[in-house]
């Protein structure tokens, strides 16, 4: 299997520190929630919270499994360990690793969405938009792309790949 690299490990942490400027600018005063959606987007979502620690806003990490995958097969949209009630009257970020089809964050954003949150919001590393079949909105987004299938930085396929420090698209006739 090839893989064409698409993002080295300091241009992903430049654009981990710019989208938590840019969180930090939207709610520096708020009872700030993190919603990570494990496992891939682990490794983003603790990046995130420790550029946010260093620009002085410390939020609450909930972390999350909501999947529709199984290696490379694809099915309905299932969210476990998540109480939406902890998100009333509280500014949210979804946290992603990436933003395909939108089928799983559309699923998270409207659970979510039951809590009564202050605000919600999202925040993707990858936007592959090529492949979007549900809408959803993305307000801070570390890269874009058309297609293919992403990994490295904790995206994988069948639990490898996922432990690269960058990003790359797997070329193969399965992809």
């Amino acid at each position: 299997m090839r893989i064409e690299p698409l993002f080295e490990g300091a241009e992903i942490q430049r654009r981990v520190l710019e989208i938590a400027r840019e969180i930090y600018r939207d709610f520096a005063d708020s009872p700030l929630v993190l919603v990570c959606i494990a496992e891939g987007a682990r490794r983003f979502a603790a990046d995130l919270e420790r550029a946010l620690v260093d620009q002085g806003v410390t939020p609450e990490l909930l972390e999350i499994r909501a999947r529709r995958s199984e290696g490379t097969t694809l099915g309905p949209v299932q969210v476990d360990q998540f109480d939406p009630d902890r998100l009333e009257d509280r500014d949210v970020v979804v946290v992603d690793d990436i933003a395909d089809e939108g089928v799983t964050l559309r699923a998270v954003l409207d659970l979510a969405a039951l809590g009564d949150p202050r605000s919600l919001r999202v925040a993707v590393l990858v936007d592959k938009h090529g492949d979007r079949r549900e809408p959803v909105p993305l307000d801070y987004v570390g890269f874009r792309i058309a297609t293919g299938w992403v990994i490295g930085y904790g995206m994988d396929v069948d639990g490898e790949y996922r432990d690269l420090d960058w990003i790359g698209v797997l070329k193969d006739d399965r992809f």
